[in-house]
């Protein structure tokens, strides 16, 4: 998918009047991070020597670094900032362990990065330039916050990618929203919005979200649109009427486009505004179910059922409306435990959503977040930076996702019945030495 952060920066700074080349190298297809070097050098050769480079990353702080490194070897006096989540949540850590970052773009990019490289390319101060982190004369890091940005102020994503994805057949972007009012516990989306206040969590104006979508359905043809936020709808009675604005938007205009949103299972308050949704075009959404153990959802902060409700119900409901459910689950997690894992296997059963490698996921304790602090204080770390890693407390739940993913993993063919047979043949097993131990102690 397009990079919308990257083309939110890159048009708002065009707009300044800069110069921007920029590399994608999911887009670009490359299957290797000196692919993504090349091509980094190729831009170069036609722009000339860059005087900022900007790099962003979510999980990829490895191969980031590695490009980092050499284009510090490669131009002299590059500076080289870093921004989006894994920099925001961990600023001062960045900055004081690897010495290839300048910069730190904490929070909104466009503003920021735009300000930094408008000193930089003339040569200015950037000690006080809002959102920008840095290391001092004296080495330590220092930061002075920015105002959150308006969405409403920024000038729509530059497309360079569009074509790419759509030749690719991949769908067209939009954000109309950025930030999350929820706070769950491994969520870096959620732990950034908490950073920046109760008021981080902004929405675009539903005329500006139409008005690009309809720009994108005359310019580039297109006819499904995914609305990336992370929640495009909440169960507030004023994200619940901003939907409702929403399709009687794209209703109003006659577009024609299907699309996709993100939503939580308590955003579906009334089942009459999907119904209105699905009219306009909603086609697909995607909700974190996460897993099937109410007492796990509390442990992630993620209150979205009551005790004794059960998913499948909201998910079906949904179905019959004709709107396909794209579940995200959290399959196995250090302290798992197998009638867990069969709750949350039966809801994917009930999304019909058949992709085998869902049974294998694990979560990801992302540094800066809460889940990560938990794990780290309980000793599951056994690798905690740039990604935390660990391992489970109990030796047959490794046993199990091991065997589960030996089967998955290597074998993209694997069907889901297949696979959930296997699983759920495992979890029998591993049933049945919990059992066993249980008749030793009692013996």
């Amino acid at each position: 998918m397009e990079h919308l952060g990257l083309m939110s920066i890159k048009a708002y700074a065009e707009a300044q009047g800069l110069e921007i080349a920029s590399v994608n190298g999911l887009v670009a297809g490359h299957g290797s991070v000196e692919e993504t070097w090349a091509a980094m050098q190729n831009a170069v050769r036609s722009t000339g020597t860059p005087r900022l480079i900007g790099f962003s990353s979510i999980d990829t702080f490895p191969e980031v670094l590695w490009l980092a490194q050499r284009a510090r070897q490669t131009w002299d006096g590059v500076q080289i900032a870093l921004g989006n989540a894994i920099a925001t949540l961990n600023f001062e850590r960045v900055l004081r362990e690897h010495d290839c970052f300048d910069f730190i773009v904490v929070g909104d990019g466009e503003v920021a990065f735009t300000q930094l490289a408008m000193a930089i390319a003339n040569d200015a101060a950037v000690e006080n330039i809002p959102g920008i982190a840095r290391r001092n004369e004296q080495g330590r890091v220092v930061y002075r916050p920015a105002p959150l940005i308006d969405l409403d102020d920024l000038p729509r994503p530059a497309r360079d990618e569009l074509p790419t994805v759509l030749a690719d057949g991949f769908a067209a972007s939009v954000f109309s929203t950025r930030g999350c009012p929820y706070r769950c516990t491994f969520c870096g989306t959620g732990a950034m919005s908490g950073m920046f206040g109760r008021d981080s969590y902004r929405a675009r104006s539903v005329d500006s979200v139409v008005d690009e979508i309809e720009y994108l359905v005359s310019d580039f043809d297109v006819n499904f649109v995914l609305i990336s936020d992370d929640l495009f709808v909440s169960k507030h009675p004023s994200s619940q009427q901003r939907a409702a604005d929403f399709a009687d938007g794209i209703l109003a205009r006659g577009i024609d486009i299907n699309f996709m949103l993100d939503i939580r299972l308590d955003s579906v308050v009334d089942l009459d505004l999907y119904k209105h949704l699905h009219k306009a075009g909603l086609r697909r959404v995607f909700i974190g179910l996460e897993t099937g153990s109410y007492d796990q959802l509390r442990a992630y902060r993620k209150q979205i059922l009551n005790r004794g409700q059960d998913a499948a119900e909201t998910i079906n409901a949904l179905q019959r409306v004709g709107i396909q459910v794209i579940p995200g689950t959290i399959m196995f997690h250090p302290t798992v435990q197998p009638e867990e894992l069969r709750e949350t296997a039966r809801l994917l059963r009930a999304t019909k959503y058949t992709n085998a490698f869902k049974f294998i996921g694990r979560i990801l304790p992302y540094p800066g977040t809460q889940l990560y602090q938990e794990y780290a204080d309980a000793g599951y770390l056994t690798d905690e930076w740039p990604l935390g890693k660990w391992d489970f407390v109990d030796p047959e739940a490794a046993r199990v996702y091991h065997d589960v993913a030996n089967l998955i993993g290597p074998n993209p063919e694997v069907t889901f019945d297949e696979a959930e047979a296997f699983f759920l043949s495992r979890l029998d097993d591993w049933e049945n030495a919990i059992a066993g131990r249980v008749a030793e102690m009692a013996s």
